[in-house]
């Protein structure tokens, strides 16, 4: 048993099922909401695949950052000793198997979406994690990429161009903040990130695409795409929100500030697609 808890934390479960929920979407508003796509099979497959391909990612990322999670999470499951290296290499190979047989039963295009997911992961923990920025790009523009995917497994991603430009903003600042979090483990390990170049700069960064996802917010409503139930649950539930996180980071940068502001964004994404679930659907 504690071994299987083990390999659930290797794989995040939260960030799994923000994907599949996020894939889930994608499909939804392509099809503006039809019951039969409830049960689309291929929208269940994609979502699925989203999962097990993120959890890949999380596995092969913890695979690499072993001697950095010594010093910023030694709780994790391979620093704590709970979980090999190799069963880790293992694990994420498995599920990607998983993540591309699925897109494979769904189309061409999903099966070549997560054939790219599946580069992008690797390339991302073994070299582009390493790379000031262009990490964080990759890393974002995956997550925007989920929502696209949910439309191509039913043929249409109309409807998911917004979800997906509101997940990249959201989740670029998202990921510099996590860098600046990390800044001790990643200094005594020689990975350069934006954080480690120059923490307030890459603050400053990160409330900049925070400031993007408040100005991005009200043209869905502003254009008629999204109902008033959209903008009034983004404006408080996530605007404000963003608000009040920006001006912690630019008070203070220390990690636990860090930690802090980039939990409760992951929770905060919850939010937002709620948000535009209500201002498409009601």
């Amino acid at each position: 048993m504690k071994t299987l808890i083990a390999y659930i934390e290797l794989a995040r479960p939260l960030n799994g099922i923000i994907a599949f929920i996020s894939a889930w979407l994608g499909g939804m508003f392509a099809s503006q909401g039809r019951i039969e796509n409830l049960v689309d099979i291929r929208l269940l497959l994609v979502s699925v695949s989203a999962l097990v391909l993120l959890s890949a990612g999380n596995a092969i990322n913890d695979y690499c950052d072993y001697n950095i999670d010594q010093i910023n999470r030694p709780q994790r499951p391979l620093p704590s000793g709970r979980i090999r290296r190799v069963e880790a290499l293992i694990f994420a190979i498995v599920l990607i198997v998983i993540g591309i047989w699925l897109g494979a039963l769904i189309n061409k295009n999903a099966t070549g979406i997560a054939i790219l997911v599946f580069v992008a992961l690797v390339s991302y923990a073994f070299w582009l994690k390493r790379t000031p920025f262009i990490g964080n790009l990759v890393v974002s523009g995956l997550t925007g990429l989920t929502f696209i995917a949910g439309g191509v497994a039913i043929d249409s991603v109309q409807g998911t161009l917004i979800p997906a430009i509101f997940a990249f903003l959201f989740t670029m600042a998202r990921e510099i903040v996590k860098d600046l979090e990390d800044t001790e483990g990643d200094l005594k390990n020689n990975v350069k990130t934006l954080a480690t170049l120059n923490p307030r700069i890459a603050a400053w960064i990160a409330i900049s695409f925070m400031a993007l996802v408040i100005l991005f917010s009200p043209i869905p409503y502003l254009f008629g795409w999204y109902s008033w139930h959209y903008l009034i649950v983004v404006g408080l539930g996530v605007d404000l929100v963003l608000i009040g996180l920006a001006i912690r980071l630019w008070r203070d940068v220390s990690r636990e500030s860090c930690a802090f502001i980039q939990r409760w964004m992951k929770w905060d994404i919850f939010v937002g697609l709620g948000a535009i679930y209500l201002g498409t659907f009601l």
